[in-house]
């Protein structure tokens, strides 16, 4: 799914006021997803996973333009896909501030 959870909210509104906060400072927005799947449908997951992002980023005030995206798909896991737990770990948006 590429849907903010709204428990995640408050800690991306802390990430807009660091940004805001900072005139030269951007933000990199990295989609992942699991191994289920295709790697095509995968890499379109992880592209709407840091897009539902970068759009909730611009509602709250930040400018496009210091936002920059990545969308990796299944290519970098940081948990196995053989369980669960893994797969969940690997279901995520990372962030980069640059």
């Amino acid at each position: 799914q590429a849907e903010i959870k709204n428990e995640f909210m408050p800690f991306l509104d802390k990430m807009v006021a660091v940004v805001l906060g900072h005139s030269d400072l951007r933000i990199m927005v990295i989609g992942h997803t699991d191994a289920d799947g295709s790697a095509s449908y995968n890499v379109a997951l992880s592209e709407r996973r840091a897009v539902a992002i970068i759009d909730y980023f611009v509602c709250k005030g930040l400018s496009r333009d210091r936002i920059k995206i990545q969308f990796k798909g299944e290519t970098e896991p940081i948990g196995d896909n053989k369980t669960a737990d893994g797969k969940q770990l690997n279901r995520r948006v990372d962030f980069l501030f640059i």
